[in-house]
């Protein structure tokens, strides 16, 4: 019994805890900012042919251009860049694994980078 007791008490401590752990928004914007935005501007997140359809399709393509440009950035470093642009334009569902809570935002079940385009 004190076993099950005291296993019940550290997932409760993990979950607690996991969200403080997530990919870090500020940097990847940070990341994406020197590395990425000069070709990348809005228009390619914002185009009607995305490649990217789920979190896990922009993370696929955020480690596909770092491959491109010689890999230089951590698997961290490429969940922050991924949870950045999934912020910023795309508000798919993210993965509590990854994400801070907080993070995905929705506005009933639209896409915020369109909500954001019609208000401009």
């Amino acid at each position: 019994m004190r076993i099950i007791k005291f296993a019940l008490a550290l997932a409760c401590v993990m979950c607690a805890l996991a969200p403080a752990h997530g990919a870090d928004a500020e940097r990847g914007k940070a990341l994406y900012e020197a590395r990425c935005d000069l070709c990348h501007r809005t228009s390619v997140h914002v185009r009607e042919a995305r490649k990217a359809t789920s979190f896990d399709g922009v993370r696929a393509q955020v480690a596909r251009w770092n491959t491109e440009l010689g890999g230089a950035w951590s698997v961290d470093e490429i969940d922050d860049v991924t949870v950045y642009l999934n912020d910023r334009y795309y508000s798919f569902p993210c993965p509590r694994s990854v994400c801070r809570s907080g993070h995905a935002r929705r506005e009933s079940g639209r896409n915020l980078a369109h909500s954001r385009i019609e208000r401009q």
